[in-house]
């Protein structure tokens, strides 16, 4: 984790010293939220919350959406310890022993706070926060606005910067991050560890309905580039997907306010040789943007525990999925012997009624072994800031 920038979220929760309390789990009248409750993702539960959220209507899922490719792969947990030149930062469980770590789990797991376990693709979601509602944005499925208390307060931190600039702000509005236990959320690929946000364009002029598709008469370019700034220079952003229209008129709007045009670049077109771009074009996205957040807290958490509350029975093991495009002659025979799986997990997995399986269409197939954690401390690149900051 990057010392450059603000610190919101994470730092909040860095202490150095053996005790559950200290962790930073406990109630906080300041904190966003209500306080984590020790909950158990099970490989049962979460595809059957997912059906019975793909039969009833979904107010955050308009008809006809279809999730953007770039769900699928960017699933990586971080980048190897040191790839980059940084280091793990403290964490609230330094210096704490296995067999500590084994008493908490098996007597109070909710002080060890919030888990983002695995992927985006491919995880689960652990001592969930709940996204609260606020006057500063409108929640649209609250039911399936949980995650990791960084991203809560990461996110609540951006919109309030805006509203700070931008007094009277028109409220955003807040569709799918998880759901309580992560794993697969209908339609999405991603969503699955608390790390993942789907939210609302600012738009200019009368109040504008959830996927909204934005252009250049009703975008509000200056709140929009100012949620996007404090995103990147203020928080643990991993990436933030817009559809290509939408970035140029963010990128002509920061340069025509003096944005320093090299860094400017940098975030839409990446490094040559170095960083990718953190804003990125996908599919979908003129509707709303979508966020990922690095969690150097939950994740590394997750990576530290989650043995130990699979063995205790706090959680079932979290399943793991590669994600399939379906080629012409393909069964679903055939991609179960592929894989080593069932033709049943595959169907369950997908919601699948019948072994039809449609060519060109991307389906889920579990994969033995369970979900992927990180080989290492996880570590976050340092953040993109303008030269002066």
């Amino acid at each position: 984790m990057s010392t450059n920038g603000c610190r919101i979220g994470a730092v909040l929760l860095l202490v150095v010293a053996p005790s559950c309390a200290a962790v930073g789990s406990s109630p906080d009248p300041a904190a966003p939220g209500p306080a984590p409750e020790p909950i158990a993702p099970s490989a049962s539960a979460s595809p059957s919350a997912s059906a019975s959220a793909a039969t009833a209507p979904d107010p955050a899922v308009p008809a006809g959406y279809e999730p953007p490719e770039d769900e699928i792969d960017e699933g990586v947990d971080s980048p190897a310890p040191g790839a980059d030149g940084s280091t793990p930062a403290p964490h609230p469980l330094d210096g704490w022993s296995e067999q500590q770590l084994a008493e908490a789990v098996a007597e109070d797991p909710a002080c060890l706070g919030s888990m983002s376990i695995g992927k985006p693709s491919g995880g689960a979601l652990y001592n969930g926060v709940r996204m609260p509602p606020g006057p500063l944005w409108q929640l649209v499925d609250p039911e399936h606005a949980w995650g990791t208390r960084e991203t809560i307060e990461y996110l609540t931190h951006a919109i309030e910067r805006v509203a700070e600039q931008y007094p009277g702000s028109p409220r955003l509005r807040i569709g799918h991050l998880s759901a309580r236990r992560g794993g697969p959320l209908q339609p999405h690929r991603s969503h699955q560890s608390g790390r993942d946000v789907d939210i609302s364009y600012y738009y200019r002029g009368a109040s504008h309905r959830w996927y909204a598709r934005a252009n250049s008469r009703n975008l509000d370019r200056a709140r929009t580039w100012a949620f996007v700034r404090a995103l990147v220079t203020e928080t643990d952003v991993h990436m933030i997907l817009i559809d290509r229209s939408i970035q140029r008129l963010l990128r002509e709007h920061a340069l025509r306010i003096g944005e320093d045009p090299a860094w400017v670049d940098g975030m839409f077109r990446g490094e040559p040789g170095g960083r990718r771009a953190i804003i990125r074009h996908a599919r979908g996205h003129a509707t709303h943007i979508h966020i990922r957040f690095y969690n150097p807290v939950a994740q590394e958490t997750a990576r530290r525990v989650y043995p130990l509350l699979v063995e205790h029975g706090r959680i079932d093991p979290v399943p793991s999925y590669v994600h399939h495009r379906v080629k012409k002659g393909e069964t679903l025979g055939k991609l179960a012997r592929r894989y080593g799986t069932t033709i049943r997990a595959i169907q369950r997995a997908n919601h699948l009624r019948s072994t039809l399986i449609r060519a060109g269409r991307v389906y889920r197939i579990p994969r033995p072994g369970g979900v992927e954690t990180a080989s290492g401390p996880v570590t976050v690149p340092p953040r993109w800031l303008p030269p002066g900051e």
